[in-house]
């Protein structure tokens, strides 16, 4: 009896922490680790130069340095996709980096946008899927 018990709660655990990772995510993109969920949103539409598409998006924020966030995004790959365009711009109140991916056979796009805040220690990340319909 107690070996079932035991499995039984080795098997509620297992479940659990692998609940706990589903959500690290959005599509194929990995959220920046230690990163926190600010929000989360979606809508139907065209942006960023990409077709009508159902948009999901998701807000981060981490308290790290602007670079390495950064470079963990110029570095993310996601199989299938291409860099469709990627820019940095100095601003008087920080920084931003964005990078936009898409894959065409698959109707998925992808834009990622990195924004420093001069003055804050935390960056934010705002990462935005879409599917086109």
């Amino acid at each position: 009896m107690r070996t079932l018990i035991a499995v039984a709660i080795s098997l509620v655990l297992a479940l659990a922490v692998a609940a706990c990772g589903r959500g690290e995510a959005l599509g194929e993109l990995r959220y920046f680790p230690g990163s926190t969920l600010v929000g989360r949103s979606s809508r139907v539409g065209e942006a960023f130069g990409f077709p009508r598409s159902e948009w999901s998006h998701v807000e981060l924020r981490v308290v790290a340095k602007y670079e390495r966030v950064r470079e963990f995004y110029e570095r993310a790959k996601i199989p299938g996709t291409t860099s469709a365009f990627e820019s940095e711009v100095p601003k008087s109140s920080g920084r931003v980096y964005s990078r936009y991916l898409a894959d065409s056979p698959r109707k998925r796009f992808y834009a990622i946008t990195v924004e420093e805040r001069q003055g804050s220690r935390e960056v934010t990340i705002s990462l935005r899927r879409g599917v086109a319909r």
